[in-house]
Formats: structure tokens, C-alpha cells, sequence
């Protein structure tokens, strides 16, 4: 069995792979895997494969909700990032529901931070695998590897639930007070009045009755204390707008600034320097061309006819510095 270090390892080994061409899932670790689709989960397979932790992270796996159950059926789950440390396996659902089945991304914990944050390695983040900086506010939770050197898991699996005691259930039943107008006796202690406040809760909006309080029922919480209903999604946070350094590099700086071009088109994307599928289809519709997604070479033909690059079908560093000489220009 591997190790934690070996797995980051391999991870920062894949910083700056991308797809030949973007949006084609076309690199390296989708060739070793065996098929070309979205491999943010064939990255951390590809990178437990090169340090002999594959079955230290549950085994090989493209999608992402399979992998998280395959951590919960193990017993190697935890909700949220409460007690997460470098080398979890942190998955993602951008739309903030805190469910597995609705998971939508995955990358490996680099480095945890004071502020509540993390540093993470993700693979097919806008196209390529990078490092990111990532909140709670999408977080569903994590698996923690079977590594040689893991640390335990944390004592709770991240849901309060009768029984449960400490300073996270004083301030849920804070909370149930000032929501639900419970009467609870903020001790701290998870016992039958708390239970019978979070399932009245939870049936006033609309949740699984369970008495269970995880991620799901605590994001609308979180709303409802602001007097809301369900879960505010998290909001995106795009690169700032402005001229581009036309240095030939697809990142999100010049994907936000295709975004803002292509809604000037009618496009309505959300700005968040992701080229994913939404942004793949309106740029193939600006084009004229079949929006069925994938970025092919007549998709790339028809955009290096738009930019006035050379004409090859392989979009390379030339042709996106004519792209971003043309967002420079307005003239795309």
C-alpha cells in the first residue's frame, strides 16, 4: 500500500496537463483509463494507480457519485470537510445540495487551511488538472484513502443525529430557536426534544424526515436564517474582467472573457471560467456548427476561421492567441 506523499506526488506531477484539443477529454489519463469523457475521477484514479494506493481509494473510477458510495460502503465517508486532512478525496456539487447523487466533481486535498479553506488538485478543471482554493460551500464531503500511512477518520461522519453531543449542537439548537421557535434547552446534548425540533424542521422544508442533521438539511438552515426556503446556490466567482495577456494560454481568464462574449450573443452562461459543456455548445453555436458538446476538429476549424489563425483543426497555443486577441479586440 501507498502512501499520502506518494499520491500528492503524483498529483502535482499532473499540474498543466490538458486535452488535446480543449474540450476534447482527449490527454494522457483518459488514453490510460480507456475512454475519453470527463476525468476528474480518472485523474485520481490515474494518480493512486502511479503510487500503489489504487485500492487505498476504493479502486479505478471515472464517475464520481460511484466513487463516493464506494467510500461510504467502506465506512470511509465523511460529510463536509470537518477533521479533512491532505490526500482525502473531496468531491463537489456546484448546484450546493450536499448530496452524493448529486455529485458533480472531485479532487485530492493538498493542503487545509485555518481559515476554513483548502488547496486541492483537481483534474479536467477547466481543461486541464491545476490547483484550486475551495470553500465549504460546495463540498459534499470526503473519502478518506486506505493509505499506509492514513490517518483515522474523524470520530462522527460529519451528521448530528440523537446521541450526538459538544458545541455543534449547541448551535444547532441556537438555531432551531430562532427558526422553528423550539424552546430548546441549549445544553448541547442531541436528545428526544432536539430530535423531534430537527424532524419538525425538516418537514417544514421540504427534506428526508430522518431527525438526521447533515449537509443537506444544514444548507437550508443556513437560509432559512436569512428567511429563505432552500439553499442559496453558491454564487460563482469569475476572473475579473479586462484586457488578456495574449500569452496563448486556455485558462479561466480568457474562458470568462469568451463567456462575456458569447452572452453579448445571447449565450446567458453563467461567468465562471469553466469551459464546460453549456460553454461548449454556445461557443459551437456562435459558430454555426453542430452543438452536440464535443470540441472537434470542426468545431476548432470553424473557430480558427473566426480568429483568423491558422486552419488545421487542432487547437493549439497559436490559436487561442488569436482567440484572445480577438476578446481584446471585441471582435468575437
Amino acid at each position: 500500500m501507498g502512501s499520502v506523499s506518494g499520491m500528492l506526488a503524483q498529483m502535482r506531477a499532473l499540474i498543466g496537463t490538458g486535452e488535446y484539443p480543449p474540450g476534447s477529454n482527449s490527454n494522457k489519463v483518459t488514453d490510460w483509463y480507456g475512454f475519453d469523457d470527463a476525468w476528474c475521477d480518472m485523474t485520481v484514479s490515474y494518480a493512486a494507480a502511479h503510487s500503489d494506493n489504487l485500492g487505498a481509494v476504493c479502486g479505478k473510477f471515472a464517475y464520481t457519485v460511484a466513487h463516493a458510495n464506494a467510500f461510504k460502503a467502506k465506512g470511509r465517508w465523511h460529510y463536509g470537510l470537518g477533521g479533512i486532512r491532505p490526500g482525502d478525496i473531496v468531491f463537489f456539487d456546484w448546484d450546493g445540495s450536499r448530496t452524493i447523487g448529486r455529485i458533480d466533481h472531485v479532487g485530492v486535498v493538498e493542503a487545509v487551511h485555518s481559515n476554513g479553506t483548502i488547496t486541492t488538485i483537481e483534474g479536467n478543471t477547466s481543461d486541464k488538472c491545476q490547483r484550486r482554493s475551495r470553500n465549504s460551500a460546495c463540498v459534499v464531503g470526503y473519502g478518506r484513502p486506505g493509505y499506509g500511512d492514513a490517518s483515522p477518520l474523524p470520530p462522527t461522519d460529519g451528521i448530528l443525529r440523537k446521541g450526538s453531543k459538544g458545541a455543534a449542537v449547541k448551535t444547532l439548537q441556537k438555531n432551531l430557536n430562532t427558526v422553528m421557535k423550539s424552546g430548546l434547552v441549549v445544553d448541547g446534548d442531541f436528545g428526544s426534544a432536539t430530535d423531534t425540533a430537527v424532524r419538525a424542521f425538516q418537514k417544514k422544508y421540504g427534506l428526508t424526515v430522518d431527525g438526521q442533521y447533515g449537509p443537506a438539511s444544514a444548507a437550508v438552515m443556513k437560509s432559512a436564517l436569512k428567511g429563505g426556503t432552500k439553499p442559496t446556490p453558491p454564487a460563482p466567482r469569475p476572473p475579473a474582467a479586462g484586457k488578456l495577456t495574449v500569452d496563448g494560454e486556455f485558462g479561466p481568464a480568457t474562458c470568462a472573457a469568451m463567456h462575456r462574449a458569447l452572452n453579448k450573443h445571447g449565450a446567458k452562461l453563467s461567468v465562471d471560467g469553466s469551459f464546460g459543456p453549456l460553454t461548449k455548445k454556445a461557443l459551437q453555436g456562435y459558430l454555426k456548427v453542430t452543438a452536440d458538446g464535443v470540441v472537434g476538429p470542426n468545431t476548432v476549424k470553424a473557430l480558427q476561421k473566426k480568429v483568423g489563425s491558422g486552419v488545421d483543426g487542432k487547437w493549439g497555443a497559436d490559436t487561442t492567441r488569436h482567440l484572445q486577441t480577438a476578446l481584446n479586440a471585441g471582435t468575437f
